[in-house]
């Protein structure tokens, strides 16, 4: 098998750039992380994968900049690129000639909750026009890329962010669960609800506290924010603090410190159900490794989650109906064996379509693709 040297251009902080460069890195490939440090940190320390890192430079004039760049690639002999988070600053590696991969996520097109300049959707979709090959994680999103394309078809492939079943598995995972009930102050009688999704206000945690709040409650219920370590956080934070203590939920409401990858399952598995309440995404990883360890899913009804959440595998309610939700979340506390029927769903689904490796054999499959 031929080795490759990829550079992996991102979310600096995102730990799915982690995971992907820890995973080529074990198949013995190159990957260098494009001004990612703390991503690097994390293949090293939550991986196992020591990774290298390049800086480019920054505020430089573009052609000294392109020039400095070109010569770093050559010396690093980068085969390509795969895009992660798309912006039009990476419309340098076209300008280069460097193939490159293009992997769009609901923030990149989302046109509904960010509000961007038509210059800007159109170095988007000229950054689209360059890619060797566009993937993402719904029909919906790479139906968005060809509309901003415009007329030059893409070469599209959807490929999940998978999850490794055999990590998230519950079966394994009695001592983290305790651990993090724990830690969190939750008793052990306690139906769990969980937001493990960023606590950012496009997320709209307002509405999954709003719902918790209406829903029917035992004693010791609780409902868990997930935090992710983002400066924006904070405020968000402190704003459900003071709309739970309104809504009389205050004692009920919990958030879990960010942590490192590994603890993941046992925060998840935690839970009893989990909530996630956008109006516009993709398919998040988050979605799959629930599935995985059985954790019921309630999501807003969304045109991308169809292929994933449809079937009985998770209950869905309107993006912005808080008594929908309520009802869902009161239904599952009330029905075990409905909550039993949607997960064994889930998991053979996740077995079937969702296993991460089968996600990178993808991603390198079009590596070998662009580079031809």
């Amino acid at each position: 098998m031929r080795r490759l040297t990829i550079l992996l251009d991102g979310d600096p902080k995102a730990p799915h750039q982690a995971r992907l460069a820890a995973a080529l890195q074990a198949r013995g490939h190159k990957p260098i992380l494009v001004d990612a440090p703390e991503v690097a940190d994390r293949a090293r320390a939550e991986f196992g994968q020591e990774v290298e890192r390049v800086d480019l430079p920054r505020l430089w004039p573009q052609p000294l900049r392109d020039a400095v760049v070109s010569r770093l690639v050559k010396r690093l002999g980068a085969q390509l690129v795969h895009l992660n988070y798309l912006h039009p600053g990476q419309l340098l590696w076209q300008r280069l000639g460097l193939p490159y991969v293009a992997t769009a996520w609901g923030s990149d097109l989302n046109d509904l909750e960010f509000a961007r300049t038509p210059a800007h959707w159109q170095q988007m979709g000229k950054l689209l026009c360059g890619a060797a090959a566009v993937t993402a994680d719904s029909q919906p999103l790479l139906d968005r890329a060809q509309l901003l394309a415009g007329p030059t078809p893409l070469h599209q492939q959807l490929v999940l962010w998978g999850v490794d079943c055999g990590h998230f598995d519950a079966t394994r995972l009695a001592g983290e669960v305790l651990a993090w009930r724990a830690e969190l102050g939750i008793s052990e009688r306690a139906f769990v609800v969980l937001s493990p999704r960023q606590t950012l206000p496009h997320y709209h945690p307002e509405r999954i506290l709003r719902g918790f709040a209406a829903m029917k409650h035992g004693p010791d219920d609780v409902l868990v924010f997930k935090l992710h370590g983002r400066d924006a956080e904070v405020p968000v934070q402190r704003q459900l603090s003071e709309l739970a203590a309104h809504l009389a939920v205050a004692d009920r409401l919990r958030f879990a410190p960010p942590c490192p990858y590994g603890r993941l399952p046992g925060l998840y598995a935690a839970a009893d159900v989990a909530v996630s309440a956008l109006e516009a995404d993709g398919v998040p990883s988050t979605f799959a490794e629930l599935m995985s360890l059985q954790v019921p899913i309630v999501a807003s009804h969304l045109p991308a989650y169809q292929a994933i959440l449809a079937d009985g595998r998770a209950l869905l309610f309107a993006p912005n109906d808080v008594g929908e939700l309520a009802a869902a979340l009161t239904r599952l506390r009330a029905e075990p064996a409905l909550r039993a029927d949607m997960t064994r769903l889930a998991r053979q689904w996740v077995l079937a379509h969702a296993d991460w490796q089968h996600s990178v054999d993808a991603w390198l499959a079009l590596y070998r693709e662009a580079i031809g």
